[in-house]
């Protein structure tokens, strides 16, 4: 199979966004919510069941139980009509549905307040509760913010009718309470579990594609360059094919002409552009987690010296350093600096390499905050020296550049 056979496959297969890159947002977001939709479901049915028992059990004695039976034949509708548009509704929930949802919650709340009002007793708000529940089913599949503010309308509602009804009796505290609790807590949870999991995901699959490098040519194009490389051989073949079969005759017209010099133009940059750029330059530049964080300095090309077992090393040191805050959901990530020089002047001898220094700054650690992974992978790399400045930590490689992986 020739390679312009491979780009049309990828093109075929690979999801594309707007702009005709792989749609990996989209996929990560599916990845989510396929792994949380049965979990939620079940979470939620449990919750609005233990819910409806509840208002079983107090409906003798509700001062208006036509009121909260319709209250609960809203909430009970919405739940048919999820189980049945499930599969046929894109994976991310229209905006239009999400609103009739939460104005029939609305309905179904308002009623649930009017059938259980008295003046002689206090009774829960089982229907209202289940929307709590209801929401942690569109956890998956609607935008965290929108969640988030359905749930504190929600909770602010409760908590305002059950505070004008205990009045100074504080037996109805517990209760109120816990009722609140049911409503709010599972959407609230569930919004930072699909966070979680979404950015687990992502940075997963950041590393992965970081660590393709790894056993890259030390000098090459990146994943991004091939794409376009891929594009441009595509191009190539065809007017190339177009001449061979007289498509395309002889000689070229003017645009024709343009076409063929600007794709021959493009092919010689990128060819000079690969063996200028390093592995660890693509690594940086292309990775969502490490580009905007990283500043790499490496003014003659070095990490290309580097063989594969010390290339892993130091870019999982760099990405472990980086990444710690954003997995344990602190904060953005640190900012970090990548200095690769040569102290000695002494050209590289065949068989043995030259020395070079590895200098990686990072601030914001503090003095036992470091990934020990991190350590065992800058010992892949060489021996080194770390120092603690204030808030910034300072590591200094020294290791032997191996010729054949430069030359390579």
């Amino acid at each position: 199979m020739s390679r312009a056979d491979v780009s049309r496959a990828d093109e075929r297969t690979v999801p594309r966004g707007p702009l005709g890159h792989p749609a990996e947002g989209d996929e990560r977001d599916a990845l989510g919510r396929a792994r949380l939709d049965l979990g939620f479901n079940v979470a939620a049915l449990t919750l609005i069941l233990f819910l409806f028992l509840m208002f079983l059990l107090t409906a003798p004695v509700l001062p208006a139980l036509l009121l909260s039976s319709g209250a609960w034949a809203l909430i009970a509708g919405t739940l048919v009509a999820a189980l049945v548009l499930r599969f046929r509704l894109p994976d991310q929930l229209p905006l239009w549905l999400f609103v009739v949802a939460l104005v029939v919650w609305g309905a179904a709340v308002a009623l649930d307040v009017a059938g259980t009002a008295s003046s002689t007793g206090w009774y829960p708000l089982t229907a209202a509760a289940a929307v709590g529940p209801g929401l942690l089913l569109c956890a998956p599949v609607r935008p965290a913010r929108e969640i988030v503010a359905a749930t504190g309308v929600l909770g602010v509602v409760l908590a305002v009718v059950f505070g004008l009804r205990a009045g100074i009796d504080p037996q109805l505290l517990g209760p109120s309470f816990a009722t609140i609790a049911i409503a709010v807590a599972p959407p609230l949870i569930g919004v930072q579990i699909v966070r979680s999991l979404r950015t687990l995901v992502q940075l997963e699959l950041d590393l992965v594609q970081v660590q393709s490098t790894v056993s890259s040519p030390g000098y090459a194009v990146g994943m991004m360059a091939s794409e376009e490389l891929a594009r441009l051989d595509l191009a190539a073949e065809r007017l190339l094919d177009g001449v061979a079969t007289g498509r395309t005759p002889l000689p070229l017209d003017e645009t024709t002409a343009e076409t063929a010099s600007a794709i021959a133009t493009d092919l010689r940059l990128h060819l000079i552009q690969g063996r200028k750029e390093t592995w660890l330059y693509h690594a940086v530049t292309e990775s969502a987690l490490l580009g905007p964080a990283v500043t790499l300095t490496d003014a003659d090309g070095l990490a290309a010296g580097l063989a594969r077992e010390q290339r892993d090393g130091l870019l999982t040191a760099v990405w472990l350093l980086i990444s710690d805050p954003v997995r344990s959901g602190t904060g953005q990530p640190r900012s970090l600096s990548l200095d690769i020089t040569r102290p000695d002047q002494q050209p590289a001898t065949p068989g043995t390499g030259a020395t070079m220094s590895i200098v990686i700054r990072t601030t914001g650690v503090p003095r036992n905050g470091v990934d020990p992974a991190a350590w065992q992978a800058i010992r892949k790399v060489g021996r080194y020296v770390e120092s603690f400045s204030r808030s910034t930590l300072r590591i200094e490689i020294t290791t032997v550049s191996d010729v054949a992986a430069e030359l390579g």
